[in-house]
C-alpha cells in the first residue's frame, strides 16, 4: 500500500512498542540486508550533549563554501521532517524519502523498527546513494547503542557533555561519557569541541590508539578586538566572529569542525570567512529583533540552560525585562533549568505540552516554586497558543521574550511569530 509521507511518519511513531530502543543487532540486521554501503568518500560522527547540531552545521557551511559536495544526518527537526537528512544544505525531497522508506521496509522483514531507526536507516540509505565527498552524522542519544554507531566514521567530534538522558545514559557525567565514547574507532582521529572534557574520552582514544585534539590545546581560538584568530592542524588564519552562530562557546565547534576537514579540504582563508559569516543553526541564540525583541533557543537541559543564562548576564538589557516563555517535556531536569536561569528572568510565562512526554502547566509551575521562583513571577498558561498571546500582551517595546525549553516549544511559537 502506497503511503503519503504524512502517513508513513504516524505509522511510524506508533509501531514499536519503544520510543528509544537503544542497540544495534536490529537495525543492524536491516542494514545489513540493505547491502551495507558505505556512505561517503569521508565521513564524521558527532556526539555530545550539546552543540552537536552545530557541529553539523559548521560541516556543511565549510564543505559548500570549498565546493564539497555534503550530506548530513541530524535530529530532531525544528518545523519539517525533512530537515534531518540533507544535501548541500537542503532538504531531502519528499519523494525520495517516501522511496527510502520503502526499501527499509522491504528490507527488514519482521523487525519492528523505532522511529529513530526508521529515520536513521533511510538516511543511510540516501546518504550513499549519492555518494557525497563528506558526509556527517549526529548521534541521537549516547553514542555506544545509536543507531548512527552502525557506520564506521574516520573522523569523531564530541561536544560537551552534561546531564540529560540519565534513565539511558546513567546518573554521572562519566557514566555519560562513556556512552559517547563508544564512537571512537581504532586508530581514528577524534576532536574533543569542549575545554574541560571528562577524562575518560581521552583514556579510551588512547586505549583503542585513536588521536585525540582538544580545544584549548591543538584546537586554539583566541578573541581579537575585530574578530578571532584561529589555530588548528592544517589551518591556521584570523576570522570574523560569526554573526548567526554566536556565542563563545561556538568557537570549540567552529575548531573541531575545521580541524576535522582539514585532510580532506584544501581549507582556505577566504571561503573559510565566507562559512563564518553565512552558517547558521536555526533557533540557537537566534535573535529577531523589534520591540519587543525576541530570542529563541532550544535550550532544553541544564547544560544548555547554563549557557543561555551566560548569554542572557552579558546581552545589554536596553532599560527592559527578560520574559521567559517556557515548556518542557517531563524527561528533563526543571529544577535545574530553572535555577540557572531564575537570575536573568523577570517574569516567567509557562506553556503546558501535551503528549505522552509533555508535561502540564501545573507541574512546571509547582517545580519552578520549588526552584526558588517566587509564585508572582510566574504566569501558567495550558498550551502554546496561550503563552504565546500573553507574551506578546505582557511584553512592552524595550522588553525581551525569551523562548526555550524544548524543541517543541521553539518550533511551535516560531511558527506564530514569523
Amino acid at each position: 500500500m502506497k503511503r503519503s509521507l504524512h502517513e508513513w511518519l504516524a505509522w511510524q511513531e506508533t509501531a514499536h512498542d519503544k520510543a528509544w530502543d537503544l542497540g544495534l543487532h536490529r537495525i543492524g540486521a536491516v542494514w545489513q540486508a540493505m547491502g551495507a554501503p558505505r556512505l561517503a568518500r569521508h565521513i564524521i560522527t558527532v556526539a555530545g550533549t550539546n552543540g552537536k547540531g552545530s557541529c553539523v552545521c559548521w560541516t556543511e557551511g565549510l564543505c559548500q563554501a570549498h565546493g564539497a559536495s555534503v550530506a548530513s544526518f541530524s535530529s530532531p527537526h525544528l518545523s519539517d521532517y525533512r530537515e534531518r537528512i540533507r544535501f548541500d544544505g537542503a532538504w531531502v525531497d519528499e519523494a525520495e524519502l517516501i522511496a527510502a522508506f520503502e526499501a527499509v521496509d522491504a528490507a527488514r522483514g519482521d523487525i519492528s523498527l523505532s522511529y529513530f531507526e526508521w529515520s536513521a536507516l533511510a538516511a543511510f540509505h540516501l546518504i550513499a546513494r549519492r555518494q557525497p565527498q563528506v558526509a556527517v552524522l549526529e548521534v541521537g542519544l549516547g553514542g555506544r547503542l545509536d543507531a548512527t554507531n552502525l557506520i564506521d566514521a574516520d573522523a569523531a567530534i564530541i561536544t560537551r557533555i552534561g546531564l540529560d538522558h540519565q534513565d539511558w545514559l546513567g546518573d554521572t557525567i562519566d557514566s555519560i561519557a562513556r556512552e559517547k565514547a563508544g564512537i571512537i574507532r581504532p586508530g581514528q582521529r577524534v576532536y574533543l569541541a569542549d575545554s574541560h572534557p571528562p577524562a575518560i574520552l581521552g583514556e579510551h582514544a588512547a586505549a583503542l590508539g585513536a588521536t585525540t585534539y582538544r580545544y584549548g590545546h591543538e584546537l586554539q581560538v583566541t578573541e581579537q578586538a575585530d574578530g578571532i584568530s584561529v589555530r588548528v592542524p592544517g589551518f591556521s588564519a584570523d576570522l570574523p566572529r560569526p554573526p548567526l552562530m554566536p556565542g563563545a562557546h561556538q568557537y570549540g565547534h567552529l575548531a573541531a569542525t575545521l580541524a576535522a576537514l582539514a585532510p580532506w579540504l584544501q581549507l582556505d582563508a577566504a571561503r573559510v570567512t565566507q562559512a563564518v559569516l553565512h552558517t547558521q543553526n536555526p533557533a540557537r541564540l537566534m535573535q529577531i529583533p523589534g520591540s519587543p525583541r525576541w530570542l529563541f533557543d532550544v535550550a532544553h537541559n541544564a547544560d544548555s540552560a547554563e549557557v543561555l543564562a551566560a548569554w542572557l548576564h552579558d546581552m545589554p538589557r536596553h532599560g527592559g525585562r527578560f520574559i521567559a516563555l517556557c515548556g518542557m517535556l517531563r524527561d528533563k531536569d526543571h529544577h535545574a533549568i530553572y535555577r540557572h536561569l531564575a537570575p536573568e528572568i523577570d517574569q516567567w510565562i509557562l506553556a503546558g505540552l501535551g503528549g505522552p512526554r509533555g508535561t502540564d502547566v501545573q507541574t512546571l509551575a509547582a517545580h519552578a516554586r520549588e526552584a526558588g521562583i517566587a509564585a508572582e513571577k510566574l504566569l501558567s498558561c495550558d498550551d502554546i497558543p496561550a503563552a504565546y498571546h500573553h507574551a506578546r500582551t505582557l511584553a512592552r517595546p524595550e522588553d525581551t521574550v525569551v523562548v526555550f525549553g524544548s524543541f517543541v516549544t521553539v518550533a511551535a511559537v516560531l511558527e506564530k511569530h514569523i
